[in-house]
């Protein structure tokens, strides 16, 4: 996934729906965190670093006072494990998985 750059959820998600070996290495930021929306922009950037065990972020992110929304790597786990239980998942089955995730710290059953 290219960083540095604002995309709606939609895009993310069908970026790594046709990405065979999806990189994780990106988290996603947004103005406010709480549940996701498919047609929601969030900005793609770096994970923050570790300095003096304080997280610091990306200065284009601490510029425009986003909020950490998703790291990528369970971004990329969780939609992995939806379109194998779900091949079919429609991007809002998607969003649901990803929310579900986030307040659970569990994977969304999809019970056909």
């Amino acid at each position: 996934m290219r960083k540095h750059q604002e995309l709606s959820l939609e895009q993310i998600i069908e970026q790594v729906r046709v990405d065979e070996s999806p990189s994780d290495d990106f988290c996603l930021y947004g103005k406010e965190d709480g549940e996701l929306a498919l047609a929601r922009s969030y900005w793609v950037s770096n994970y923050p670093d570790v300095v003096e065990d304080r997280d610091v972020y990306p200065t284009e992110v601490a510029e425009q006072n986003l909020q950490l929304v998703y790291y990528g790597e369970q971004l990329i786990d969780v939609l992995s494990v939806a379109l194998e239980e779900k091949p079919d998942a429609s991007h809002q089955d998607l969003v649901e998985a990803l929310n579900y995730y986030h307040q659970h710290d569990n994977f969304m059953p999809f019970n056909d």
